[in-house]
């Protein structure tokens, strides 16, 4: 990534929900995982103003993210495709019915009740 944002002090590994990495979980390029490995303390670090921009670039930055639309920035793009990725809530569908029945302890044997 060409850019003049600082890179990280220690590498990001996102969140916890890449337990084998960004750029194993699927959602990302490979450019895009090292990207955000790279520059995704920052990146953080700007979203939550923790840090505060220190070049124009990281400016623009801070100013895109409160954009809603298209993006002119790629660390915004990246960034924002990374927070879509943990905000996606998952549904969880079950296709049995429940029946009503209680499993009993008969000694060793499960067994139903009904």
């Amino acid at each position: 990534m060409n850019t003049t944002i600082r890179k990280g002090k220690t590498l990001f590994y996102g969140h916890q929900m890449f337990t084998h990495g960004l750029a194993r979980s699927g959602h990302f390029t490979l450019k895009e995982a090292d990207a955000l490995e790279v520059y995704g303390k920052t990146l953080s670090g700007l979203a939550d103003q923790s840090l505060l921009p220190e070049n124009e670039e990281e400016q623009v930055f801070v100013e895109q993210l409160s954009q809603i639309g298209e993006c002119s920035l790629y660390a915004t793009k990246l960034w924002k495709k990374y927070l879509k990725v943990i905000d996606k809530q998952k549904v969880c569908h079950s296709f049995s019915k429940s029946s009503g029945r209680t499993f009993h302890d008969n000694g060793n044997e499960y067994s139903f009740s009904e």
